[in-house]
């Protein structure tokens, strides 16, 4: 049943993610629904579990949009073992540790994409500013977004059975 959730919150949030418009005033930025499941699987899951959630969503991250594909895999790995490695210094189930994730890993992600697509020569011409402005409003959504997925995904792993009252 964990991997049924997985997957299912997966393309749940793919198909949103691709059906809402980017945001121009946030610098073109989308909500980081993808993100956000890969953030609820590092806080609450084993790390095995956090390695295939963040290649999925990088996966179908890169699949969804103009970046070669692996590049958003890297991002969302390097985001989720790090989140992994120190959840239990970090109050998980609090909806402030969902903001703090949202604006942190939407910026880390975001600046991971950017040195890698600039290193690899896809992206030239970018510039900074908007890089920052794209940045930013990636961690604005990131505010809104990480905590309704989060707590959607966790209700839908309680009613199934998968977690016990307080076990996450």
């Amino acid at each position: 049943m964990n991997r049924l959730v997985l997957w299912v919150s997966m393309f749940t949030c793919a198909m949103i993610q691709a059906v809402v418009p980017a945001w121009h005033s946030l610098g073109q930025a989308k909500a980081p629904l993808l993100l956000g499941v890969v953030l609820y699987y590092a806080l609450s899951r084993v790390t095995l579990q956090v390695l295939e959630a963040s290649i999925l969503a990088g996966l179908l991250q890169d699949s969804l949009g103009p970046i070669p594909v692996g590049f958003s895999v890297l991002a969302f790995v390097t985001v989720g073992l790090l989140v992994n490695q120190f959840r239990d210094r970090v109050f998980g189930e609090h909806w402030f540790t969902h903001v703090i994730m949202g604006i942190g890993a939407s910026v880390i992600v975001t600046m991971i994409l950017y040195i890698l697509l600039v290193g690899a020569g896809s992206r030239t011409g970018v510039s900074f500013s908007f890089v920052m402005s794209k940045s930013l409003g990636m961690s604005l959504l990131g505010i809104v977004t990480f905590p309704a997925v989060y707590f959607s995904i966790e209700k839908l792993d309680r009613a199934l059975g998968n977690v016990n009252r307080g076990e996450i």
